[in-house]
């Protein structure tokens, strides 16, 4: 006779199966030393927003679109579609991509396979068990292609709503397909990691996002356009309309204040137009009262957003920490006018054909400053280096592995680096320990004590959660800064949200759900703030075995965000509750944002049975033998 499904442990153990894979153990600090949530009282006002002589840096200036720009800057355009920031995201052309292939990855025992059928260009993922049969998993059409395809070419596809990174990627320089970024792991995140907004802002143009999961590119503005370095053009195409005639010179004695021009701005408001996508370090925190994509061009990037960098634990060398070491540059110390656009112009980015003009064009950068005869090495060294004779860039900004597999970068750093050292420069292997200290670049200065402890709190607290930056000390520092923050700040959902996961992390339950409350009981709360308490009162609710109050909230949870342990859990509850058609639906949800589960498939077998369907069943209680347990990371 088949089992019935009306012992729950047989629920319970799927999902501390599926926990349990995947996931690393938690190195837990010591509990905090307060955990009562004051009242909250009356919200503490933001910090105040920077003021800028431009117009177009106001809050209710709007985006129109760079083909608004094209009729009376034809030639800046012109030349602006040569630059990589016009590639920066596009709709995938299959007649353009990278040759079909496929490959194995050992680690997590999947292969792929990348091919062309109905016109679209398509990656499948299958599973390998351990006869080597393959388990097909997943097969999906390529929507966008993220980067310009000059090191790397990464795809996002389309499911449910919502745009999701592909676990394949074309490298470049190997000229080959293998593991995107982040997923040469045993267990990794397949076709479930989200390209959230804030990913979104440095790849594509104009993005709105339209909840709960969605986003919208409005003007059809899919990569990097005009805006983005000039700010919102609404206040500057209804000037234009004004005028009698339209001259375009930029150099008249009254400058045009209703767009940014970045050449009349101070070198470090030019460089924070760069750094919105350049300056990503190893975590970054919004400043309290303003939402990812809120900088304005004019604006210090420091009005929006804080980038945090761990210092000590390795010298790595990132994508996108280029900014960070042209400034412990000394020609940038002792040169206030050498900045980012010395040797980048999106308006005539030259490109070179081949390395070797590449590393001429360099050489002429470096003469405007230097002279030739100033280099102190061996003339027999300068004539060996490569691929040109005397290259300057060649020894002073030498290429290096990154931390994005298959990609060497140029140093950014300009100095003077021995040979030996070099060759470490690209090492992103991070060995963690108490000493490592967030820092940043920003200048600080004008934020209160209380905002720059919540600023630097929520920092560690995300940095905890970031594997492989998982630490106990950071979650104890974030708890002693928050705390901190939070005798003057009221009213603010990402601290008492950071204040929940950090209660429930170190076990404080009775402090874990009050925090959650608090946010719960906000009104115009962010979706991914929401649904850091949420998680948090369902995770204290089912403990509490409180399934009648934990299942809304679930539900509610997967609408906000595509994961397949809330559907687990969502399911786990309704079954216990005996909500047996609603249990199978939340499981097979499961199996569709993540094929190839066994522990799930074992966990459906009983409840088909109990709806009447053996031959369902049947076939479950199979897959549960074919296939492993399955296991993905929480949170």
């Amino acid at each position: 006779m088949a089992a019935h499904f009306s012992n729950p442990t047989v629920v319970t153990l799927v999902i501390a199966t599926l926990l349990a894979c995947g996931c690393e153990d938690k190195n837990q600090p010591a509990p905090p030393n307060n955990t009562s949530p004051e009242d909250p009282g009356v919200a503490t006002p933001a910090p105040p927003r920077a003021k800028s002589e431009f117009q177009n840096t106001a809050g209710e200036v709007t985006y129109v679109g760079s083909q608004r720009c094209v009729a009376c800057h034809t030639e800046q355009h012109a030349t602006w579609k040569t630059s990589s920031h016009a590639r920066s995201m596009i709709r995938v052309s299959p007649d353009d991509e990278p040759p079909d292939a496929t490959f194995e990855h050992k680690k997590s025992g999947r292969a792929y396979e990348v091919l062309r059928a109905e016109s679209k260009l398509r990656h499948r993922e299958s599973l390998i068990l351990q006869d080597g049969t393959k388990v097909p998993l997943s097969d999906h059409p390529l929507e966008f292609l993220v980067g310009s395809g000059r090191f790397s070419r990464t795809y996002l596809v389309e499911l449910q709503g919502t745009l999701v990174e592909s676990p394949v990627t074309w490298y470049a320089q190997r000229q080959a397909w293998d593991m995107s970024p982040g997923y040469d792991y045993k267990v990794h995140r397949s076709f479930r990691r989200r390209a959230t907004h804030s990913c979104l802002l440095c790849h594509a143009g104009l993005v709105d996002p339209s909840p709960p999961r969605g986003f919208t590119f409005p003007h059809n503005e899919i990569s990097i356009g005009c805006e983005r370095c000039h700010g919102p053009g609404s206040r500057h195409v209804a000037h234009q309309a004004s005028k009698d005639q339209e001259t375009g010179d930029i150099s008249r004695e009254a400058p045009d204040l209703s767009i940014v021009n970045p050449r009349r701005l101070e070198r470090s408001l030019a460089e924070a137009i760069c750094q919105q996508c350049h300056l990503q370090a190893d975590v970054k925190v919004t400043v309290r009262g303003r939402r990812p994509g809120d900088f304005r061009p004019g604006l210090p990037l420091s009005d929006e957003r804080i980038e945090y960098r761990l210092t000590g634990s390795s010298s790595e060398m990132t994508v996108v920490g280029h900014v960070d070491q042209l400034r412990a540059s000394r020609c940038y110390q002792q040169d206030q006018s050498l900045s980012c656009v010395t040797c980048h112009d999106s308006h005539n980015p030259h490109r070179p054909e081949n390395a070797a003009a590449r590393d001429r064009l360099a050489r002429t950068k470096c003469l405007q400053c230097h002279q030739a005869g100033d280099c102190g090495e061996a003339k027999t060294t300068r004539m060996a280096t490569r691929p040109v004779a005397d290259s300057c860039a060649g020894c002073h900004m030498p290429r290096v592995d990154t931390d994005i597999p298959h990609i060497a970068f140029r140093h950014h750093r300009i100095a003077v680096f021995p040979a030996e050292t070099i060759k470490d420069m690209g090492d992103n292997q991070p060995d963690l320990a108490a000493a490592d200290q967030l820092t940043t670049i920003q200048d600080l200065s004008r934020f209160s004590r209380a905002e720059q402890d919540r600023m630097l709190g929520l920092a560690y607290y995300r940095l905890h959660f970031q594997r492989p930056w998982q630490h106990g000390e950071f979650l104890a520092r974030a708890n002693r800064l928050l705390e901190a923050a939070g005798t003057t700040i009221r009213g603010d959902a990402a601290l008492d949200a950071a204040r929940a996961e950090i209660a429930w992390e170190t076990r404080q339950v009775p402090a874990a759900n009050r925090w959650a409350n608090r946010v719960l009981d906000m009104h115009n709360v962010e979706s991914s703030i929401r649904a850091m308490a949420l998680h948090v009162k369902t995770q204290v609710l089912m403990e509490r075995s409180d399934l009648k109050r934990a299942i809304p909230l679930l539900r509610e949870l997967t609408t906000i965000r595509r994961d397949p342990l809330d559907w687990a859990q969502l399911g786990h509850c309704q079954s216990l509750s005996g909500d047996t058609a609603g249990a199978i639906s939340s499981f097979e949800q499961v199996l569709v944002i993540a094929p190839g589960q066994g522990a799930i498939h074992k966990a459906l077998a009983p409840l088909y049975q109990r709806a009447g369907n053996p031959d369902k069943a049947r076939k479950h209680r199979a897959e549960a033998r074919r296939l492993p347990p399955g296991g993905f990371r929480s949170r």
